[in-house]
């Protein structure tokens, strides 16, 4: 079993994952700071289910880019469980799980995730059916400049808390940690407990 923990965005998500196949997947809207619900919302899925911390051979964890403060606190959540339970953790980048959700689409596509500012956290990914793979890696680009590259763009676009005027725009409205998750394990992104950090673009 693996616990996959999403808190990159105004969006909680958290699922429960037995090899292929989705045993439950929860999606909270960010009505309060997420440190005070995420542990409840993790005892509520396992008693949901009947299963238990014990059962779980790991732990997956959005590291971004995306909510700073959110991203703390699911790593931290996400590394002590697999730290007090012997378990592996593996992480997964939010641009990337957006664009291995549409793997099957083929072809290219432009991700932007809106990161407050007037900026945007975006990267360009090649899609096909077994993976993604990064064309151009993740930057920061003024919200003005990725509205005309979207605009350009010749594939598929998609945003998160952007609005695009072209009609074929894709908005992520839901939680990566199904998509994310599958993407950790697809490429074998097993990290240290001790040193895992969130994503951070901008410059310190």
């Amino acid at each position: 079993m693996l616990l996959s923990i999403d808190t990159f965005s105004d969006i909680l998500g958290l699922s429960l994952i037995d090899g292929h196949k989705l045993i439950l997947r929860l999606s909270y809207g960010k009505v309060k700071p997420f440190s005070e619900l995420l542990i409840s919302k993790i005892d509520g899925i396992f008693r949901e289910t009947g299963y238990s911390l014990s059962d779980l051979y790991g732990v997956a964890v959005n590291v971004g880019p995306g909510s700073y403060t959110g991203l703390r606190v699911g790593i931290t959540v996400a590394k002590t469980i697999a730290y007090a339970q012997k378990v592996k953790l593996f992480s997964y980048p939010s641009l990337h799980a957006v664009a291995f959700r549409h793997r099957y689409c083929g072809g290219k596509m432009l991700v932007g995730i809106y990161a407050g500012q007037g900026e945007v956290y975006t990267a360009v990914f090649s899609l096909s059916a077994e993976n993604v793979e990064e064309v151009e890696g993740v930057s920061l680009l003024k919200k003005e400049e990725f509205l005309e590259k979207a605009e350009r763009f010749d594939g598929l676009v998609a945003v998160k808390n952007l609005s695009l005027s072209r009609k074929d725009g894709i908005n992520l409205i839901e939680d990566l940690s199904v998509d994310g998750c599958f993407y950790a394990l697809k490429n074998g992104r097993e990290e240290n407990p001790m040193e895992l950090e969130p994503i951070y673009i901008r410059p310190l």
